[in-house]
C-alpha cells in the first residue's frame, strides 16, 4: 500500500505542475499591441549551414517590415563549406545585411554563444530577434513581434514547428510524433512565461530588448556551457525579477525549422539538451525532479504488476489520470498553435515519452555527448 500512495502524491504533485502550466496559457497574455516600428537587429549563428542558409536568406529579405527598420547580422562561427559565400552575396546586395565571421573558438563564450555575442556587439537595434540558419520565418515575423513588444514588454519567446524535405508515410508519422513533443515543450514556454517565469525556451524564434543584455551583463556566468544561449539566458534574465517575460501566440510568428539530422545526431542533441540540467536554477531542477521521480514509479509500478506484485487496475488507474491530465493541456497548446491534427499521435507517443524522458535524463547528466564546438 505504500507504493499506491506515494504514486497518487505523485501523481497530484505533477498534475498541479500541468494546471499551474495550463492556467499560464490562459492569463498574463500581451492584450494591448505596439504599432510604433522599432529597430530590429536580427541575430543568426551559421556553421557550416550552405543548405538551408539560402532559405533563410530570402525569408529574411522579404519580410514585410521596412528595410530601414531592420538588420540581419549573419555570423559565420569558422565555417569550410559555402557558407561565407552566401552570406557575403546578400550583405552585397543589401544594405541592411551584414557579414560576420569567427575565425577562431571562444574561451569565456564558447560555441554558438560566442557567435551570437559578436553579432549582438555590432548590432544597433533597440530589439535583438533570434532565429536558426535552418528555419524559415514567414514574412510578417518581424512586424508581428513589433506588435508584441509594447512598452512594459522585454522578452519574448515564439513557437517553432518542425518541417521536412523527405517524403513517405513513416516520415510523416515520425514528424508528427517530433512536433507533438514540440508541441508539449513550447506549451510549457507559453504557460511559465504567462506567469513571469523563465523556464526554458528555443533559440529559434527568441526576442528580447538589448538593454537586457547589457544589463544582466549578456552571457557571463554560462558562457563556458556548450549550449543554453536561449534557455540559460532566460533563466538569468528571469532570476532578476526584473523584467516582463511574454509568449507571441499570434500564428504570423510562427517560425518553422527544418529537420535534417540523422538518428545518431538527434541522439547526440538529446543528450546535449538534458546536460543543461545541472545548470538550471533550484526551482526548475525540482521540478523536472518530481517528473523524474514520478515517471521511475510509474516505471517500477509497471513491471511489478506485470509479474503479479502489484495491482494492475491502480497502474492503469493512475496511468489514465497522467493521460488525461497531459491530453487537456496538450489541447490547449494544439489549439493556440492551430495545430489540432498532432493530438492523433498522443496515445503512441505517450508509451514511448516515459522511457524516453527518463533514458535522455540520465544520459545527458552522467554521459558526454559530442555537438558543435
Amino acid at each position: 500500500m505504500t507504493l499506491v500512495y506515494i504514486l497518487f502524491i505523485l501523481l497530484l504533485l505533477y498534475a498541479t505542475v500541468l494546471l499551474f502550466i495550463l492556467v499560464g496559457t490562459y492569463f498574463r497574455r500581451i492584450s494591448a499591441k505596439s504599432e510604433q516600428e522599432k529597430f530590429f537587429s536580427i541575430i543568426v549563428a551559421a556553421r557550416n549551414e550552405e543548405r538551408f542558409l539560402p532559405i533563410l536568406l530570402k525569408k529574411l529579405k522579404n519580410q514585410n517590415y521596412p528595410d530601414d527598420k531592420y538588420e540581419a547580422i549573419i555570423v559565420s562561427d569558422r565555417s569550410t563549406d559555402r557558407t561565407d559565400v552566401l552570406i557575403k552575396e546578400y550583405a552585397r546586395e543589401n544594405k541592411n545585411f551584414h557579414y560576420l565571421r569567427i575565425e577562431e573558438p571562444g574561451e569565456e563564450l564558447v560555441g554558438k554563444k560566442n557567435a551570437l555575442n559578436r553579432g549582438i556587439e555590432e548590432s544597433k537595434g533597440e530589439i535583438l530577434l533570434f532565429t536558426d540558419a535552418d528555419c524559415s520565418p514567414q514574412k510578417n515575423w518581424i512586424r508581428s513581434m513589433n506588435r508584441a513588444f509594447t512598452s512594459d514588454v522585454d522578452f519574448i519567446a515564439g513557437y517553432s514547428p518542425l518541417i521536412t524535405t523527405k517524403d513517405g508515410a513513416l516520415n510523416k508519422y515520425l514528424m508528427g510524433i517530433k512536433n507533438l513533443e514540440r508541441l508539449s515543450v513550447f506549451t510549457v514556454v507559453a504557460g511559465t512565461l504567462g506567469w513571469n517565469w523563465g523556464v526554458t525556451a528555443a533559440g529559434r524564434n527568441l526576442a528580447y530588448r538589448k538593454k537586457v543584455f547589457e544589463e544582466v551583463n549578456g552571457y557571463e556566468g554560462i558562457g563556458t556551457i556548450p549550449s543554453g544561449d536561449d534557455d540559460l539566458f532566460l533563466q538569468k534574465v528571469s532570476k532578476t525579477g526584473d523584467y516582463k517575460l511574454a509568449f507571441n501566440y499570434d500564428p504570423e510568428s510562427f517560425v518553422p525549422s527544418y529537420e535534417h539530422m540523422d538518428t545518431r545526431s538527434q541522439i547526440e542533441q538529446e543528450k546535449r539538451r538534458g546536460s543543461k540540467w545541472k545548470h538550471y536554477p533550484l526551482k526548475i531542477k525540482a521540478m523536472s525532479a518530481l517528473v523524474f521521480v514520478f515517471y521511475s514509479f510509474l516505471i517500477v509500478s509497471f513491471f511489478l504488476a506485470l509479474f503479479g506484485s502489484f495491482s494492475c487496475n491502480i497502474f492503469l488507474t493512475i496511468f489514465l489520470l497522467k493521460w488525461f491530465v497531459e491530453f487537456f493541456v496538450l489541447l490547449r497548446g494544439a489549439l493556440e498553435f492551430q495545430c489540432l491534427n498532432l493530438l492523433i499521435y498522443f496515445p503512441v507517443a505517450e508509451l514511448f515519452h516515459i522511457p524516453y524522458f527518463i533514458i535522455f535524463g540520465l544520459l545527458g547528466t552522467f554521459s558526454n555527448y559530442t555537438w558543435k564546438d
